[in-house]
């Protein structure tokens, strides 16, 4: 009688065995059959007997099913009543096979795999047919796509060899692309929709399949996740993401454009030079990261750097009026800085520089307000410091101060035409007013003085 228990249990548990082995079977013929909500009963049998959960196979039919099961709970997602016949073809692509409807005006019958068939009207849906779409829907609550992905590793621990030719996808990497695919795809959606906490979890979660299990640095995808990080005004997912982007060598001069005025808003000046540098090597005659690098400087007071950059710049760009513009007001702030070690000498060097890029901007953009008020408001301000330092001269030097005056006066002539131009681009400016004022007083204009005191005292 024992040897008889003995050898019942044995066939028990061999019967047991060859039912979670015909549970696989049956999981995957409802698989093929397009079942995925019947497949998914048989495959979680199987999932948890011991006969069957340490195969690999076992693991990747669950994958192919939750994510069969996911693809078909959705893939009528959007598709309505007036949906273009033209969309429908992006969405699912060719239809297996098109005829023609008779009971719809131009109509046609579009059928495709695993039993949806699309009626078309005059080049829209009208409606569809799906066999078992709400069975799908109810069987794929929860996160199943998690579940899929999971199933995917397991069975990439167990035997990344695996391989079942007839499916696709036919391995269990293939599989986890298709997700990250479908993850990446919904986050391009959500960020459509403006809903981007969605969109970045998205996007994370397809980049973290990408790089952990396929090995692919895919720089769009995080060129997308640092965009939707932006827009959440995530700065250190910002960071995070266009780092990733400078170390992959990307040319997307936005990013580095982007990255480094971040790092100047944090105060991390050497940071935000740097990006652009690793810029530069990259993308060496993109203008906007030059004049980046030069505006780094120019608020950091490092004029001198600024200078070597946009002469750089300029050289490349030689009708850019702009860059013209900042030569002069970087050259500019060279004279008029008080902790500047220039000597005299210099700053005469350096205002004669300005005048001649503002001159070339002017040249290259006659309408150029801002070249045309900087250079008469740098003429203007030598002269007033010229007649400030005159007037404190003792009596004794009287010849000095007149040459000193001359000198001023020249120099507000010079400046004269440039703010009259600008008043003409701009009547209403207040400090283009003032400044010609001052000048009309000191020259002894005194038509024109009356004129401007007027339209000055018509503005207060």
């Amino acid at each position: 009688m024992k040897r008889l228990s003995i050898i019942l249990m044995l066939a028990l548990m061999a019967n047991m065995a060859m039912a979670q082995g015909n549970a696989v079977a049956s999981a995957y013929n409802y698989l093929k059959n397009g079942q995925p909500h019947k497949a998914m009963v048989e495959i979680d049998k199987a999932c948890n007997h011991e006969s069957t959960k340490a195969d690999a196979k076992t693991w990747f039919y669950k994958g192919n099913i939750y994510t069969q099961l996911y693809t078909f709970a959705h893939r009528t997602d959007g598709i309505v009543k007036g949906f273009s016949a033209k969309d429908l073809e992006i969405r699912l692509g060719p239809a297996e096979s098109k005829r023609n409807y008779r009971k719809l005006e131009n109509g046609e019958k579009w059928m495709y795999a695993f039993d949806l068939t699309v009626y078309i009207e005059n080049g829209k849906v009208s409606y569809y047919e799906f066999e078992g779409e709400q069975a799908f829907k109810d069987a794929s609550k929860g996160n199943i796509l998690e579940q899929a992905k999971a199933a995917y590793i397991k069975s990439i621990d167990i035997d990344p060899k695996f391989e079942k030719y007839e499916l696709a996808p036919s391995t269990a990497a293939a599989g986890l692309g298709k997700i990250a695919n479908i993850y990446q795809n919904l986050g391009i959606v959500s960020s459509e929709e403006q809903k981007y906490d969605a969109s970045f979890d998205f996007f994370t979660k397809s980049l973290d399949i990408k790089e952990q299990y396929i090995g692919v640095n895919d720089t769009v995808l995080i060129l997308y996740t640092g965009y939707v990080a932006s827009k959440n005004n995530d700065t250190a997912n910002i960071v995070k993401y266009y780092n990733k982007l400078v170390t992959s060598k990307s040319h997307n001069v936005s990013m580095y454009v982007g990255l480094a005025n971040i790092y100047m808003k944090q105060n991390k000046t050497d940071e935000a030079i740097e990006v652009i540098k690793k810029g530069r090597k990259v993308l060496p005659k993109e203008q906007d990261l030059l004049l980046t690098e030069a505006n780094i400087y120019l608020k950091n007071n490092r004029a001198e750097d600024a200078e070597r950059i946009l002469l750089e710049a300029a050289k490349a760009a030689p009708k850019n009026a702009q860059l013209q513009y900042a030569i002069g007001t970087n050259y500019d702030k060279m004279v008029n800085d008080t902790a500047s070690t220039l000597t005299p000498e210099q700053k005469i060097v350096a205002m004669e520089k300005g005048k001649a890029a503002y001159i070339k901007a002017l040249e290259l953009k006659p309408d150029y307000f801002d070249a045309a008020y900087n250079m008469g408001a740098m003429l203007n301000n030598k002269a007033s410091a010229i007649i400030v330092e005159a007037n404190n001269l003792p009596y004794s030097e009287n010849d000095k101060y007149k040459a000193m005056y001359a000198e001023a006066k020249a120099l507000l002539t010079e400046a004269k035409p440039y703010l009259e131009k600008c008043h003409e681009l701009d009547a209403k400016d207040k400090f283009t007013m003032i400044m010609l004022k001052g000048i009309y007083s000191q020259t002894k204009d005194t038509k024109n003085f009356k004129i401007i005191n007027d339209k000055l005292k018509a503005i207060k």
